[in-house]
């Protein structure tokens, strides 16, 4: 039996990610292998292992969910990141994951303003200052964004010029817990549009700031329509765009053209989620997982 530790050292908190620790208590009784990711290393095939434990951030997440492992293996992913949006709970199970076309993701598919944080962003800021890199770069990602869009969720139309579209499937994002309507496993996910004023200048800027502070500090617990926001439950959602358009991806750059099916499927294989505190308290106990 073949366990296979992915340590991403290039994640916001890769570096205190214990090689000893995780052989310990994920390794025990496997053969195991360690590998660590540094700039441009490509990512191992996963299939001759029985036992995966990716330790990283979402990037790290988002690869593990786009890689092939063998039917029947156990998959951990360790959250090792900056802002770990996905890590809530204890123990909890990815069950499901998101798909963008033939592009599979955790948690969130976005575009527009702000959006670029996530994958523009330098590692090494995120090392040094954790979550405060994001908010050192907030000002000059503070930009209104014209994305003209064709929305199509569950049978319902909707076309104007966006300054966010963003996709997700978990409470948080950009460290906001601002969807109080999600739900584990529901087979749902939401949706969260924000209309573009007409001009780029400060006083656009201004005037984005209301539906920003409505849908981030106040958050959703039902689904909203109003005159420049919606949120709203979706199972498939359709986006076309008229023009190549760069999304965030779990925190990766992806870019699309076109039409983007948008939809929950399962996972290949679920993926455990393990946080580094129950990792230390198993390895101070002697427990094996």
């Amino acid at each position: 039996m073949k366990c296979l530790i992915i340590i991403n050292r290039l994640s916001g908190n890769g570096k205190k990610a214990d090689e000893n620790i995780l052989r310990q208590t994920f390794g025990n009784g496997f053969d195991t292998e360690v590998f660590y990711v540094r700039k441009n290393t490509p990512t191992p095939d996963l299939l001759p292992y029985d036992r995966i434990v990716a330790c990283g951030g979402d990037g790290t997440l988002n690869r593990l969910v786009n890689n092939k492992t063998k039917q029947g293996a156990q998959v951990f992913y360790c959250p090792y990141g900056t802002l770990n949006e996905v890590a809530t709970g204890k123990n909890r199970t990815l069950s499901d994951v998101c798909v963008a076309n033939d592009k599979k993701f955790a948690y969130v598919l976005a575009t527009g303003i702000f959006t670029p944080l996530g994958y523009r962003t330098k590692n090494s800021q995120k090392q040094k200052f954790k979550a405060l890199a994001y908010l050192f770069n907030v000002v000059k990602h503070y930009k209104i964004a014209h994305i003209p869009a064709e929305i199509t969720h569950d049978g319902n139309k909707m076309s104007d010029v966006y300054t966010l579209i963003l996709a997700i499937d978990s409470p948080k994002c950009f460290g906001f817990k601002f969807n109080k309507a999600y739900a584990h496993d529901d087979n749902k996910m939401h949706l969260l549009l924000i209309k573009s004023p007409k001009r780029k200048n400060l006083l656009g800027k201004i005037k984005i700031f209301f539906p920003l502070f409505r849908s981030f500090f106040v958050g959703f617990k039902k689904e909203h329509r109003s005159k420049n926001v919606t949120f709203v439950p979706f199972e498939n959602l359709t986006i076309t765009l008229t023009q190549p358009t760069d999304f965030c991806m779990d925190g990766e750059l992806a870019t699309f053209d076109g039409k983007i099916d948008v939809s929950l499927c399962k996972a290949d294989t679920p993926i455990t989620v393990k946080s580094k505190d129950e990792i230390e308290t198993a390895f101070k106990q002697g427990i094996s997982f």
